[in-house]
């Protein structure tokens, strides 16, 4: 999570983007233009296999950082969708401002604590990916993300967790007998 003060700082210069529910943040194969922090709304990113099925590889809901980041770093094409799955409002920093900011170190440390914070969620998923089974990757999961399982529908979360939508009935069913005794 950011600083309360980078978090402010960030509002300060940013500008709004809207993204009506079901329109795109970023689609594959565009640059990412944007890094923000989600004011209000859900949105998730996926990638779609050689089957075209869609895996999630990331949830973003309030005070969220977005951006397709290796896009937007080095003004590549997306390798994935970042889609808006409730209308939400984003607080974003354009590129052009962004490469104008980072020359003043107190901008430089704020954009560390983004790609800090970036960073550690994809070493904490990649990690738990490897190491833990499915009932352990969920009971983490909404551990850590308070909210999630309201903002999002079942198969999204499934699909971010790398587990069957039915896999994840099965936790919670079994988590709920077991709250009972």
């Amino acid at each position: 999570m950011l600083s309360s003060e980078s978090l402010e700082k960030i509002i300060g210069i940013s500008q709004i983007i809207t993204v009506q529910r079901n329109n795109y943040f970023v689609k594959e194969n565009d640059i990412c233009n944007y890094i923000g922090i989600v004011k209000s709304g859900t949105l998730y990113s996926y990638f779609e296999d050689s089957d075209a099925n869609m895996i999630v590889n990331e949830l973003y809901n309030k005070q969220s950082i977005i951006t397709s980041y290796r896009s937007f770093l080095n003004e590549i094409p997306s390798p994935a969708y970042i889609k808006a799955y409730s209308d939400a409002e984003i607080y974003a920093i354009e590129k052009k401002t962004y490469k104008e900011l980072i020359q003043y170190q107190e901008w430089t440390l704020i954009f560390k604590e983004i790609a800090d914070e970036l960073f550690i969620n994809k070493c904490f998923k990649e990690t738990s990916l490897i190491k833990l089974k499915a009932k352990e990757r969920y009971l983490t999961f909404i551990q850590n993300r308070s909210c999630i399982e309201q903002d999002f529908p079942q198969h999204l979360i499934a699909s971010y967790l790398k587990i069957r939508p039915e896999t994840l009935s099965r936790i919670k069913s079994l988590d709920l007998h077991q709250d009972n005794k």
